[in-house]
């Protein structure tokens, strides 16, 4: 069965302790005892390459791991291992949205400035297919239909139990907001309604920054940082460009993004009003049921 989450981080996890336990020794060193090349030895403590249950196996009994420490290493291995249920989708995922999803289906906390479109994974169906209809024109309805499939899935990480939930912190622009209102009142309602009932969940919190704030530290664009709870991993940013997204991990970089997210978040709304502006939105637009 395919995995909730990738096998990005499990292999560096891997990787981490693997470089750990080796120490002061020498890659050279450690293939000479194991005669595990020296090129795979260094692709696993980069997270790089599928990791081979044997090689784990003789590099335990190398390192003479205690018994703790080996179950570790053999379910990081085996999780390292796994198929994403994304990849099922590989025939239209790019490779940079391969290591956006790895990241998302790993993160703790996920912080999101969207400044104009709805972040993916708060969008509807009718929202995501109409974006990728316009953004992509090139792709076919079936490519198109895969990608909204896609978006959908990806909204299972905000759900479950408060122990292994997700929690997401989104600003989004107000302009983001009003665009939606072009979707159609149908459409545009379902959306708005998603969007404020979503914001009541407890490991979701959705701010938006009102048109009135002026300039404001996140003009430059959409961006997306990533907190792990694992010490070992260290927290990503993921900044969207018109060639793709660009993956940033030196901690000054993500410390950058911090402090303009919480710039941002200065700015904004907080959740009641935010939620209160999205019903003024929903209140504007026709309800179907005076229809009937």
């Amino acid at each position: 069965m395919p995995s909730p989450q990738g096998p990005l981080l499990p292999r560096r996890r891997l990787g981490a302790e693997l470089k750990r336990l080796r120490g002061s020794r020498t890659l050279d060193e450690v293939f000479a005892e194991t005669l595990i090349s020296t090129s795979k030895l260094s692709r696993l403590e980069n997270g790089q390459g599928v990791p081979q249950l044997r090689d784990i196996r003789d590099l335990i009994a190398h390192y003479e791991a205690d018994r703790a420490t080996a179950d570790r290493l053999r379910r990081l291995a085996a999780d390292g291992r796994r198929q994403a249920w994304w990849r099922e989708y590989s025939d239209v995922l790019s490779e940079s949205v391969d290591v956006f999803l790895d990241y998302e289906s790993g993160a703790s906390v996920i912080r999101i400035f969207s400044p104009m479109v709805l972040p993916g994974v708060l969008q509807t169906e009718a929202y995501a297919s109409r974006l990728y209809k316009i953004l992509r024109p090139e792709l076919t309805r079936d490519e198109v239909d895969k990608f909204v499939q896609v978006r959908l899935r990806r909204q299972q990480i905000l759900q479950g139990s408060d122990a292994d939930t997700t929690r997401l912190m989104a600003v989004i622009d107000e302009a983001a907001i009003r665009r939606t209102m072009a979707l159609g009142d149908g459409d545009a309602r379902a959306q708005l309604l998603h969007l404020r009932e979503i914001s009541r969940r407890r490991n979701v919190s959705i701010r938006v920054l009102p048109l009135d704030a002026g300039l404001h530290a996140g003009v430059m664009g959409i961006f997306t940082v990533f907190e792990f709870a694992d010490d070992i991993d260290r927290d990503v940013v993921s900044v969207e460009t018109h060639s793709g997204d660009r993956y940033l991990e030196e901690q000054s970089s993500v410390r950058a993004y911090l402090r303009r997210f919480d710039s941002v978040s200065h700015e904004a709304l907080d959740e009641t009003e935010s939620r209160d502006l999205l019903t003024g939105f929903i209140d504007a637009l026709p309800d179907p049921e005076d229809h009937k």
